[in-house]
């Protein structure tokens, strides 16, 4: 599919908050494919694969691959005597591999409940060395802990402060690498949507406020590739570009469909991917419909539906809606997680290997689906995906515990699974430099990645 050109329409105001998204039965939660994809396919910088700690839980701490923060890392504490990690303490985890080692196993620890590692939700490697985000258990205070790592090893926490760094009560939605260091989008409760800047990922300067809106969802989405920045609202839809995330132009309405509401946003090493579903007089044959918008500049994008079911099979002409509610990005290829609407219950998955044309998956592969008998049982995936850019990896625990991993989410090469196994109800991921963090909403395990 190549680009053609501008749409003659306006956005439709409805994002995640939109029902029909909302109601969506999805077994799958990917964390660090939500909002910024600081490396593109196949741009990631390597560093020099060193041997990390080894054994022990304390020594398997880690960080994760794009910088994004989201709400599924950590339970609000059941009591206030409850054991939590504080966001104020410093942790170490293995150096990890080079970008583009090979993984060859995976070696699982359970973390500790009071470790830091385990509100962690994303890391960006950058030239500077790491920077990590993280989630605070509270809920009634917006914050997002920061950490900084010259090695990946150390890991030092950002305190907030005006001065120096972001305003208390700073959401950090996404951290981008740009030319001259990084770029972070930001909002203060639901006042003000801001871009800071830092040449070392400590010091951070607020630079110039994001003409989006400030909404209850938190920041708008960012995302980094070939021509720069750009930032979405699943408020709204509205879509703003920036080439050194200082200036910032937002779309005009002619620039992207009415009628798509936006749920997830990524930066490839050709372009831009967003995904969604097309709702009301968008939709083609559903309800709603899942699917995508490509960019090649972030400027003009192009609308994709996605396939719904295999080929020959006929579809009803109304019926549940679907959407696609994540992207997970490899260095050579993605694939979007969706499904249908609460009353049908299924998870959909789709690959392309651009970003533009897509085919759907049936089965779930490399998992496979849940294999049960009772009412409702079946139509999800039996594990969890998740993705940085580089890698795609696909998790379960329990008896069958597993592990894959893809460049493309087309070809799939198992990993040896080690250690003190997840528990199958452990299904929150996130993906690291140096493994993989798996969450059952109380407990934590981290996969230590070992590499070739």
């Amino acid at each position: 599919m190549t680009d053609r050109g501008s749409f003659d329409s306006v956005p439709v105001t409805n994002g995640p908050g939109n029902p029909r998204i909302a109601g969506l039965v999805v077994g799958l939660v990917i964390v660090s494919v939500a909002v910024a994809i600081a490396k593109p396919w196949g741009t990631g910088a390597a560093v020099a694969p060193t041997s990390g700690a080894s054994g022990s839980p304390a020594a398997a701490r880690t960080t994760s691959g794009t910088a994004s923060a989201s709400a599924t890392a950590q339970p609000s504490p059941e009591s206030p005597t409850a054991v939590v990690p504080s966001v104020r303490d410093p942790f170490t985890t293995p150096v990890p591999p080079a970008a583009t080692a090979t993984w060859t196993g995976l070696r699982w620890h359970r973390l500790a409940p009071d470790d830091p590692l385990g509100l962690v939700t994303s890391t960006l490697r950058w030239r500077g060395g790491f920077i990590a985000l993280g989630r605070q258990p509270s809920p009634f205070v917006p914050y997002t802990p920061v950490w900084t790592s010259q090695d990946g090893a150390h890991w030092v926490p950002l305190p907030f402060d005006p001065s120096t760094t972001f305003w208390p009560g700073t959401e950090v939605g996404g951290i981008a690498e740009v030319p001259t260091g990084l770029v972070a989008m930001t909002q203060l409760g639901t006042q003000a949507v801001n871009a800071w800047e830092s040449a070392d990922g400590s010091s951070w300067t607020s630079i110039y406020s994001v003409p989006l809106p400030a909404g209850a969802a938190g920041p708008p989405l960012l995302a980094a590739g070939p021509t720069g920045l750009v930032a979405a609202s699943t408020t709204t839809g509205s879509i703003a570009t920036s080439t050194d995330g200082r200036n910032w132009a937002v779309l005009s309405d002619r620039t992207h469909p009415r009628g798509f509401s936006l749920a997830d946003l990524r930066g490839t090493a050709t372009g831009y991917v967003a995904g969604g579903a097309l709702n009301g007089a968008a939709a083609t044959l559903l309800n709603g419909a899942a699917a995508t918008l490509w960019s090649a500049d972030g400027r003009s994008w192009v609308a994709t539906a996605l396939p719904l079911a295999a080929p020959g099979v006929v579809l009803p002409q109304s019926g549940p809606a679907s959407a696609v509610t994540s992207l997970v990005v490899g260095r050579s290829g993605l694939i979007a997680l969706g499904g249908w609407e609460a009353t049908h219950g299924a998870a959909l998955w789709w690959q392309s290997s651009d970003g533009r044309h897509w085919r759907l998956l049936d089965g779930y592969p490399p998992l496979g689906p849940t294999i049960c008998t009772g009412e409702g049982c079946g139509g999800q995936p039996d594990g969890v995906l998740v993705g940085d850019g580089q890698r795609m990896v696909a998790v379960r625990g329990g008896q069958y515990a597993a592990a894959w991993t893809s460049a493309d989410g087309r070809s799939w090469r198992r990993l040896p699974v080690t250690g003190d196994m997840p528990d199958e109800a452990a299904l929150r991921v996130v993906l690291l430099p140096e493994g993989v963090l798996l969450s059952d909403g109380s407990t934590t395990w981290f996969g230590e990645a070992l590499a070739g």
